[in-house]
């Protein structure tokens, strides 16, 4: 303890020369830390996308447009598009989601259902949104071949509910958190399309989400966090919903994806679309979801390598800097470290003091790295929510736990070796 306080001591005098190698430090550990948060990320959105739905890596497509557009051309192109891809007989299933949001209205607990919103929504970027939540709408053979989320009270979804019209009473499951807002047979209106088409909705609760949900974000099914069906209501897709305006079509193409019987059969389909869509005038653009997911992970990998070797050469030129320091510190403390001996201290005592000053130096550092990376990931999160911030557990924490030690045991070694060598005569007379 007493050599812990003199260790202490012995910083605060060298508070300049301490206070930069500390800035290095701290910029190394963020720049470090950046690169862990992007391969934890990495990982967990491939996780998060396997665990919560059934998608196949290889047997699952997905299908996007790079020509897509809200045109009318388009839309009609593209509906004739689907009408041949449901038709190929290599086709398991095709189809889409859409996340948006809805305003419920004439359901007699409308008033609770906003005091449970402006609960739910304190403090986000919707608490002015009380009126409204989110709304998943699928097509049938996407609800059936992909979704996990059960139901606690009521029933699933069913075949006939996908093949409703507009002016049909929609069923829709309703999240867990608005449970004792709605009862199994209430019934609820909403507002579909806009401008002069707009039309009254009639929907149907037929069933309450088990707590807990999950399903892909609209955003971007794999990059972005999943969505919490807590708050969410999900329905079949009707027509005005799915195609009623060629927005309703640039919006779907998202979130489009084929499912085939076999992998082996993904080039000869994936031809045959194309083909299709040169015939149409349009550019499909295939691709499985292992496809899609190592694409991402590739192009981002680049900035997390960029990142990591940027943050090595600061370890490198601060590890440096530390070691030169300190052997100057040790050279200009002889006669400290003389007196020390003289009065009862060995020259392990004063190695486990150097290696204190390591500890708060290097320790303090990394701590502080670790706060302004969270802090910048806080600062970044413009979607409401940043999927990196997942990666703050207390595996990445070891991790750079580990990386520290490494660091202070690497820059002690020779400045020990240094006071090894140090004799009693020659530290109390203070010489080089």
């Amino acid at each position: 303890m007493k050599y812990t306080r003199i260790a202490f001591a012995s910083i605060v005098k060298r508070k300049l020369s301490i206070l930069l190698m500390a800035l290095q430090l701290v910029v190394s550990f963020w720049m470090i830390n950046h690169a862990l948060i992007t391969i934890d990320t990495l990982n967990y959105q491939e996780k998060q996308l396997f665990s919560i739905s059934k998608m196949d890596e290889y047997k699952t497509v997905k299908l996007t447009m790079p020509d897509g557009d809200d045109t009318q051309w388009f839309a009609e192109r593209f509906r004739q598009l689907e009408t041949y891809i449901k038709s190929l007989p290599e086709i398991k299933g095709y189809g889409s989601f859409n996340t948006t949001s809805i305003v419920p209205q004439d359901f007699p607990k409308w008033q609770k259902y906003q005091q449970r919103n402006k609960q739910l929504y304190a403090g986000t970027r919707r608490e002015d949104d009380i009126e409204s939540s989110g709304i998943i709408y699928f097509d049938y053979d996407i609800y059936r071949l992909f979704t996990k989320f059960v139901v606690i009270k009521g029933r699933m979804l069913e075949e006939a509910d996908f093949q409703k019209e507009n002016n049909d009473v929609i069923p829709v499951l309703v999240g867990y958190d608005y449970r004792d807002v709605f009862r199994i047979g209430d019934r609820f209106k909403a507002e579909a399309g806009a401008g002069e088409k707009t039309i009254k909705v009639t929907y149907k609760v037929v069933g309450i989400l088990e707590k807990g949900s999950r399903w892909l974000s609209g955003n971007d099914y794999f990059v972005s966090p999943a969505d919490n069906l807590d708050h969410f209501f999900v329905a079949p897709f009707f027509p005005e919903q799915r195609e009623g305006r060629p927005i309703s079509v640039a919006v779907r193409l998202h979130n489009t994806f084929i499912q085939l019987h076999s992998e082996k059969q993904f080039k000869d389909v994936k031809a045959a679309i194309m083909k299709k869509g040169k015939e149409l005038g349009i550019s499909p653009v295939l691709q499985t979801v292992r496809k899609d997911v190592d694409a991402y992970q590739e192009n981002t990998r680049k900035s997390n390598h960029y990142a990591l070797a940027i943050g090595t050469f600061f370890l490198v030129v601060t590890l440096i800097g530390v070691i030169s320091v300190t052997i100057s510190s040790i050279r200009a403390r002889k006669y400290e470290f003389g007196v020390m001996m003289v009065t009862g201290a060995s020259k392990r005592d004063i190695s486990f003091m150097l290696i204190m000053e390591l500890f708060f130096l290097i320790g303090i550092s990394a701590v502080i790295g670790v706060i302004v990376s969270y802090l910048t990931e806080v600062n970044n999160d413009f979607l409401g929510y940043n999927i990196r911030l997942e990666a703050f557990t207390w595996w990445l924490y070891g991790k750079v736990a580990i990386i520290a030690i490494f660091i202070i045991l690497f820059s002690a070694i020779i400045p020990l070796w240094n006071i090894k060598k140090l004799e009693l005569r020659e530290l109390v007379e203070g010489r080089e």
